[in-house]
């Protein structure tokens, strides 16, 4: 008869974004975690929750906990750099998209007052404002890309040297 010996485990629960899913699960195994089970966040569609266990009494604990925590760090940095690729673009058209609202408000008071060259005016230029948002978001995004896509790039490179650090050593116990 086999003996079978206690193992104590220490569990987490992580919530994370779906399109980030497939590098958590390549990566958690690399510092000693089983994942057991990926489900839908419940309050959050967007997200994904991965429950997962390792053994208490891991061989270079100490050292896979810190690559760890360096691992998600990156992670974050990279959650941010993809939002901060985003957001200068959107606000942009944004306040174009405003701005032309502003301009056809200003075109519908005119007629209330009269002034029918200013309502045409001032709701051509805001009809523009309205049609501009959308190109302006996509030339602003592909040098938004540019700029960000390196760093992202690179974050993404110290991840996966981070990953390769941690699988060493989690086999060093093998």
């Amino acid at each position: 008869m086999m003996s079978k010996h206690f193992i104590g485990y220490e569990h987490r629960d992580i919530l994370i974004d779906k399109k980030y899913v497939d590098i958590y699960s390549d990566a958690y195994p690399n510092f000693g975690w089983q994942i057991e089970r990926k489900s839908a966040g419940k309050e959050h569609h967007d997200k994904t929750l991965l429950k997962m266990k390792r053994d208490r009494k891991l061989i270079n604990q100490t050292e896979l906990k810190r690559l760890q925590r360096k691992f998600e760090s990156k992670m974050a940095n990279i959650e941010k750099l993809e939002r901060l690729k985003t957001l200068s673009p959107t606000i942009v058209a944004s306040i174009i998209g405003l701005i032309g609202t502003a301009f056809v408000a200003g075109s519908v008071f005119a007629n209330d007052a009269g002034y029918t060259i200013g309502m045409v005016v001032l709701g051509t230029v805001g009809l523009v404002g309205w049609i501009l948002p959308y190109p302006v978001f996509k030339h602003r995004m592909i040098k938004s890309t540019h700029k960000y896509q390196p760093l992202i790039d690179h974050e993404y490179d110290l991840v996966y040297e981070i990953c390769e650090k941690a699988y060493t050593l989690s086999r060093v116990i093998d």
